[in-house]
C-alpha cells in the first residue's frame, strides 16, 4: 500500500522545483524570441551555418525569414475532410494464441457537398508466421512494441489512401493523420526492416500526390526543438560549431547556447503567432528522411488559440501554395470545431479505440473459437491467475 505521508512530502518538493523551473524556462524563452527576431532576415546566412554544423541532435532547416506569418483563409466549400486513427492489441505470448489485432478508424467529413459521413472502422488480425516474425539484420525475430507501432502508423495512412481513392467528386479534399509523418522508431533499425517500411509509406504518399490530395500530420502538444536548435547554432559565436567537440563547454563548462536550454519550438512560437497565424515551413533533418526523396518531411507551426501545433507536410505539399494553406485552414477550421482537436481526428481516434472490455472480449472470443473448431487450447498460469479472481 502507498504510504501517502512520504509521497504529499515528494510532491510539495516536485511542486517547488516546477515552479522555480518555470521562472527560469520564462527567461530563456524570452531569450529565444529576440534570437529568432535577430536572425529573422538573414535565414539564407542561417542555412548555410546550420549545413555546416556538426550536431548531435536534430536541427531545422529554414526556407524562408524565421518570423514570417501567415493568416489562415476560409475554406472553400464544397471540402472534404478525411482522417485515420488506429490503436492495437499487441501479441501475448501468455494468451491461448500468438496473435496481434490492429483496428485502424477511418472518417470522411462533408462540408457543401450534401453527402453522409463516412465513420467506419476496420480490424486486422495477424497471426501468420510472416505476421508474426520479421527479418532483422539477417535474422528471423518476434515482433515487439516498436514493429507493431510502425505497421499500425504504415496502415492508417494506406488505409486513408484507400478512402480517398473511393471517393467520388471533384471538389476539394484534405486528410490528415494523427502524428508525426517521419517514421521516427525507424531510426537504429536494420536496414532490410527499414526498406520495406519506407517503401509502403512512400507508396501511400505517392498515391495521395497522383490523386492531388495534401495529407498532413497532426501533431498535439508537440515537445519538439527542432527550431530551437536552428537558434542554437545561430548564437553559437564559432563559424563551423561542432556541438560533439563544444569549445564554449570546454573552457567554461557551460555551452554558450544553454541560455536557451528547456525552450520547446511550441513554447517560442506561442510568445511569435496570434491565433489563426502559422509559420514558414521548415526542413526537418531526421536521417530516415534520407530515403523519402520527393516526400521528405517539411512543418510549419500553428497557433489554433488552445495550444500551437505542429502541422507535417511533404515536400510536394508545403511547396504548393495553394496545397499548403488548404492544409492550414483546415486543420485550423477542424480545431475550432473540434474545441482545441480536429473533429475528424477525433471521431477517427474514437472508432480506432479498443476499449478495455472489448481487449478482454477479444481474447475470449479467441478462445471460444478454438474450442468451437475442437482445437485444444492453454494458457499460461500468469493468465489463468489473472483471469480467476482471488478468494
Amino acid at each position: 500500500m502507498l504510504d501517502f505521508v512520504q509521497l504529499r512530502r515528494q510532491m510539495n518538493e516536485m511542486v517547488l522545483e516546477q515552479i522555480a523551473h518555470h521562472d527560469i524556462i520564462a527567461e530563456r524563452i524570452k531569450r529565444a524570441v529576440n534570437e529568432l527576431k535577430l536572425f529573422a532576415h538573414m535565414w539564407g546566412d542561417v542555412l548555410s551555418k546550420v549545413k555546416a554544423s556538426k550536431t548531435s541532435w536534430l536541427v531545422a532547416l529554414p526556407t524562408g525569414q524565421l518570423d514570417r506569418k501567415f493568416k489562415v483563409a476560409s475554406t472553400r466549400r464544397p471540402l472534404t475532410v478525411m482522417a485515420s486513427d488506429g490503436s492495437q492489441i499487441f501479441p501475448d505470448r501468455h494468451e491461448v494464441a500468438l496473435c496481434y489485432l490492429i483496428n485502424i478508424g477511418l472518417v470522411a467529413l462533408h462540408y457543401g457537398a450534401g453527402e453522409p459521413p463516412v465513420m467506419q472502422s476496420r480490424p486486422f488480425l495477424f497471426y501468420r508466421e510472416e505476421d508474426l516474425y520479421e527479418q532483422w539484420g539477417g535474422r528471423k525475430v518476434l515482433l515487439n512494441y516498436d514493429i507493431v507501432s510502425i505497421k499500425r502508423q504504415l496502415l492508417e495512412i494506406e488505409m486513408l489512401a484507400e478512402l480517398a481513392s473511393s471517393l467520388q467528386g471533384q471538389h476539394e479534399k484534405v486528410a490528415f493523420l494523427d502524428g508525426s509523418l517521419i517514421l521516427w522508431r525507424l531510426e537504429g533499425m536494420p536496414d532490410d526492416f527499414t526498406s520495406v517500411a519506407v517503401e509502403r509509406l512512400l507508396t501511400a504518399l505517392a498515391e495521395f500526390k497522383s490523386m492531388g490530395i495534401p495529407v498532413a500530420g497532426y501533431i498535439s502538444s508537440p515537445g519538439s526543438c527542432d527550431v530551437v536548435n536552428m537558434l542554437k547554432v545561430c548564437i553559437c559565436p564559432y563559424e563551423c560549431p561542432n556541438c560533439d567537440r563544444c569549445e564554449s563547454k570546454r573552457e567554461t563548462g557551460i555551452p554558450h547556447c544553454a541560455c536557451i536550454d528547456g525552450v520547446t519550438d511550441a513554447s517560442l512560437f506561442r510568445r511569435i503567432l496570434r491565433e489563426g497565424e502559422w509559420t514558414e515551413p521548415f526542413q526537418s533533418t531526421s536521417k530516415i528522411l534520407e530515403r523519402y526523396d520527393e516526400h521528405a518531411v517539411m512543418f510549419s507551426y500553428l497557433n489554433i488559440g488552445y495550444e500551437v501545433v505542429r502541422i507535417e507536410m511533404p515536400k510536394w505539399v508545403a511547396d504548393d501554395e495553394s496545397m499548403r494553406e488548404l492544409v492550414m485552414a483546415t486543420a485550423y477550421e477542424q480545431a475550432m470545431k473540434g474545441n482545441g482537436y480536429p473533429i475528424a481526428l477525433a471521431e477517427a481516434h474514437e472508432r480506432a479505440l479498443i476499449r478495455g472490455n472489448e481487449r478482454e472480449l477479444f481474447f475470449r472470443m479467441l478462445e471460444e473459437t478454438f474450442i468451437r473448431h475442437n482445437v485444444r487450447v492453454s494458457m499460461s498460469l500468469k493468465m489463468l491467475a489473472k483471469r480467476i479472481p482471488p478468494i
